[in-house]
């Protein structure tokens, strides 16, 4: 699953919604039209509908991101039970091919190089498996801080416009009630909201920007894990090696 586009999805819907608040229709209010004269009176009914828009927006994005958390817990247990079930049949394999390589064994030379022979494979196996558990479990540990952070930026970013729009709002009621021309109240309240907006905009396209943080940890699991695969099979050309030279096989 590609949890990075998904969470960008569920934050730009809230940023979207951010753009689409009801000031936008007083900031395109003409000179002497009702909303700009009786912008005083209807501050209330604006914030009411703000608020129920990011509130909106909030649910959406927390709804996304239990889904996206979900999917995530499924893909990881799909990808657990797949491993151990192609392990459980590795394992069967090679206790066959012990089984037929034992049944060869007709000095006791044979059989201690037979069990020398299983003795190496078993331990590169084991530190081939460990390798590869490590890999995936620290590359797993970094999706989680890498998706931590992203929550905590985006969470900022929302708490730090719904700041912003609290204190433009709490300033129009303040400007309102001491007898503020309502022409300069509404300038200000927009204004305020502006700068709100390019400020959520701003964040929101620093926060875009760690997507990049998701490619370096899959580089680096998939070193660890091409390494793991090399040493194994060094590992086993060597295991193979002595068990002919021990049975007298070239």
């Amino acid at each position: 699953m590609n949890f990075k586009k998904t969470t960008i999805f569920a934050f730009g819907v809230f940023a979207a919604a951010c753009f689409a608040l009801p000031v936008l229709a007083v900031s395109r209010a003409g000179e002497g039209s009702p909303a700009l004269k009786g912008f005083c009176s209807r501050v209330s009914e604006l914030t009411s509908k703000i608020d129920q828009r990011i509130n909106d927006r909030e649910t959406k994005l927390e709804t996304k991101r239990n889904e996206n958390l979900d999917k995530l817990t499924v893909n990881k247990n799909e990808r657990n039970a797949k491993k151990d079930e192609n392990r459980d049949k590795r394992d069967a394999n090679r206790q066959e091919h012990y089984s037929a390589l034992e049944a060869k064994a007709t000095t006791d030379a044979q059989k201690q190089a037979i069990a020398a022979f299983k003795t190496a494979v078993e331990a590169a196996i084991t530190v081939r498996q460990t390798a590869v558990d490590t890999a995936i479990a620290a590359f797993r540990a970094d999706i989680k801080k890498a998706m931590d952070d992203r929550k905590t930026a985006i969470d900022a970013a929302v708490d730090a416009f719904k700041g912003s729009e609290s204190s433009a709002v709490d300033q129009a009621k303040s400007d309102c009630s001491a007898g503020v021309d309502q022409k300069t109240v509404r300038a200000t309240f927009i204004a305020s909201m502006k700068t709100a907006r390019d400020k959520f905009q701003s964040d929101k396209q620093e926060i875009e920007k760690l997507r990049t943080s998701i490619e370096p940890l899959r580089a680096t699991r998939k070193t660890a894990m091409d390494e793991a695969i090399q040493d194994f099979k060094t590992a086993m050309e060597k295991a193979k090696t002595d068990l002919k030279i021990a049975l007298g096989q070239k």
